[in-house]
């Protein structure tokens, strides 16, 4: 019987105790830290693209321009330049669980067409968040490709992080310089 009875006075406390545990589990913090793997995130991976291709300053008109954007899978898509060498890609963005891992995230932006044999690089850009970048939303809206540009490297304001410049590569220049901190030729 006095054995019985030991036991008997513990398991309220181990009810409470493993109640309490079970409440703090499940509760929505702690929720949303241990099983954040499982959410689904906003990921951007390219703002609207409006530009221009030339050759010498001449239009080169019905010609393919690809956007090929990478997070964890390639997206690739393309536009056909116009009379005037206009081209234009939609915003994209997409769902991804890959930000709530521990994983490191990175978006990549590639502008490229292929004229005469050659391919020209016209836009290279790495963005080491999910999240829009001001200064390349502005620059992707206006950018001038001339084929006959040499291949630069410019590093352009951060806005959302000013003490980490965006270092993008291509042969367009863009409608607006006022973002540009330095440029090198390759």
């Amino acid at each position: 019987m006095r054995i019985s009875n030991v036991w008997r006075k513990p398991l309220p406390l181990l009810a409470a105790a493993l109640s309490f545990l079970v409440f703090i589990v499940f509760s929505q913090q702690v929720n949303a830290d241990m099983f954040s793997w499982f959410k689904k995130y906003d990921v951007h991976l390219s703002p609207a693209v409006h530009g221009k291709i030339t050759f010498n300053g001449n239009p080169v008109a019905n010609v393919k321009v690809f956007r090929e954007l990478t997070y964890d899978t390639e997206y690739l898509d393309y536009a056909i330049t116009d009379v005037n060498g206009q081209f234009s890609f939609a915003e994209k963005n997409i769902r991804s669980r890959r930000p709530g891992s521990l994983l490191e995230t990175f978006t990549r932006q590639v502008l490229f067409l292929d004229h005469n044999d050659k391919r020209y690089i016209l836009w290279r850009f790495t963005n080491r968040t999910i999240e829009p970048a001001k200064t390349i939303n502005s620059l992707l809206n206006g950018l001038h490709c001339d084929l006959s540009n040499p291949d630069m490297i410019y590093d352009l304001r951060n806005q959302e992080h000013p003490a980490h410049p965006h270092v993008v590569s291509g042969i367009c220049t863009f409608e607006t310089e006022t973002y540009i901190i330095g440029q090198e030729r390759k």
